[in-house]
């Protein structure tokens, strides 16, 4: 008898731990969630519309909700038809917070955006724009004109060797020159072509 009793009680114990442990997980389901599902379809399809609008094309392939810890209301994923990735932040009011390049500031596979005489000489020929990596994809056009105008004079001189685009938060494009000294640096640009800096 006494040992059923000590048994039996023992599986009631276990049961209510159980129980507890249980409770308190679908608590923390219910009350944490994700950034994705707390985002209404009406704020997804504002912000969506939003960020294609900035961006000129693609389609949205991520939205989600910023928590307390980030700077931005909403963030959309853009993915351009060429395989580029920007993401765009958004405040409250879905106006974009932060400055990631545009569909047009990357080279397509279209024969409308071959290379031009402005492009740089030893610039990476033997992959299509299609499948190169985001910060590989160079700048055309007069995005890349008033980028390298921009970068040069900031280093007084030099050899523009590469250009890119970049998503972070602080610049938009990014231009590599090769200095008269032999030195190698990255010139970091705002979308108004302003350095915000020189990486060496």
């Amino acid at each position: 008898m006494r040992t059923t009793t000590r048994t039996g009680t023992a599986v009631r114990t276990r049961l209510a731990a159980v129980g507890a442990i249980s409770a308190l997980a679908l608590t923390l389901v219910a009350c944490g969630g994700s950034d994705d599902e707390a985002l209404s379809s009406s704020d997804r399809s504002k912000a969506s519309a939003a960020a294609l609008e900035y961006v000129g094309g693609g389609a949205v392939t991520d939205a989600e909700r910023g928590d307390g810890d980030d700077r931005y209301a909403y963030q959309v994923e853009v993915t351009l038809p060429n395989g580029t990735d920007i993401d765009v932040e958004l405040d409250t009011s879905f106006s974009v917070t932060n400055s990631p390049a545009k569909a047009s500031d990357f080279a397509t596979d279209t024969p409308s955006s071959a290379p031009t005489s402005d492009a740089p000489t030893d610039a990476p020929t033997d992959a299509p724009s299609g499948v190169a990596p985001d910060d590989d994809r160079a700048l055309v056009g007069e995005t890349l004109t008033k980028a390298k105008a921009a970068a040069l004079k900031a280093t007084g001189g030099g050899k523009v060797t590469e250009t890119s685009g970049s998503d972070d938060a602080d610049h938009v494009y990014e231009v590599d020159v090769l200095l008269p000294s032999g030195e190698d640096v990255t010139v970091e640009l705002d979308a108004d072509f302003t350095v915000t800096k020189i990486d060496r």
